[in-house]
């Protein structure tokens, strides 16, 4: 998984041959601050003398490497090994990261209406699985193709949540980008595990679908100064508190082969609980 533990960044001003230009490079590490200071150093170097010849930059953007998000923790199998890093996303949510379970994520464009709020926290309303059928039926039909997988289906706030969970995957595998086209999974969130070489999986809700506000600028990991440190860590406790009032997905049904890989069972358990999947809360 590459998911530093890290950070450091540099900052500069380059003239090129026709303006200057602001540089900001962050580079992770898991050895330390100081390393990834120093590929830092090396990465904005490299960039700068590209603008100083005026030679294009390539393209680095969101989804081509590797996020800041601060480490929460760890998820192990029976022998102690590392399978999951649980991080908390840029807007403040928990993310499962998982090193061979396969989450598949599936867009369903207006599935699910916001919900309604009130002063005394989400207001309960009826859930239908109608507007999830097309997409669940074309699960079932390639699971149909392919017997071998079995897959556990959830419903989110905008789709599929898909698993299989007899077996486990490279993320960056030809196979695995075959299987996730091929069951429609979202193209910025596939390049996104090649990226962090792992699979991700929400576990909590987003922060305004339960009307909470975010602080602003202190949610970016890691935190420049102890004042923003200090306003992101008390937005936590609180946004901690009103994410128990939400699910992240609901469990549809489980399709195919029943059986769990070892590797996959603590990533099933930890995110089933994490994320109220077989509870009634509203999703969000």
């Amino acid at each position: 998984m590459n998911i530093p533990k890290f950070w450091a960044k540099t900052e500069q001003t380059v003239s090129g041959p026709q303006k200057k230009f602001f540089l900001r490079s962050w580079q992770g590490s898991d050895i330390s601050v100081e390393d990834a200071h120093q590929k830092a150093t090396v990465r904005a170097s490299a960039v700068a003398r590209k603008i100083a010849s005026g030679e294009p930059l390539d393209r680095y953007g969101y989804s081509d490497r590797p996020l800041r998000e601060e480490i929460k923790e760890g998820v192990r199998n029976r022998f102690r090994d590392e399978v999951g890093i649980v991080t908390r996303n840029a807007y403040g949510a928990l993310i499962l990261n998982a090193k061979g379970a396969m989450f598949i994520d599936i867009d369903i464009p207006d599935v699910h209406k916001p919900q309604k709020k009130s002063l005394f926290g989400p207001k309960k309303e009826s859930f239908s699985l109608d507007p999830y059928m097309p997409a669940i039926h074309d699960v079932e039909t390639w699971t149909g193709r392919h017997p071998e997988y079995g897959i556990r289906i959830y419903a989110t706030f905008a789709g599929l949540r898909c698993l299989i969970v007899n077996t486990v995957f490279n993320p960056k595998s030809d196979h695995t980008t075959e299987i996730m086209r091929e069951l429609k999974s979202d193209p910025l969130y596939l390049r996104l595990c090649v990226a962090q070489e792992c699979f991700r999986a929400r576990l909590t809700p987003k922060p305004w679908r339960c009307g909470l506000r975010q602080p602003a600028g202190a949610l970016r990991f890691p935190r420049e100064n102890p004042q923003r440190e200090e306003d992101y860590r008390r937005w936590e406790k609180a946004y901690d508190a009103v994410a128990e009032k939400y699910a992240a997905c609901t469990f549809v049904k489980q399709i195919g082969s029943r059986s769990v890989h070892p590797d996959v069972q603590p990533v099933l358990e930890y995110h089933d609980r994490m994320a109220h999947s077989e509870t009634t809360l509203p999703l969000a």
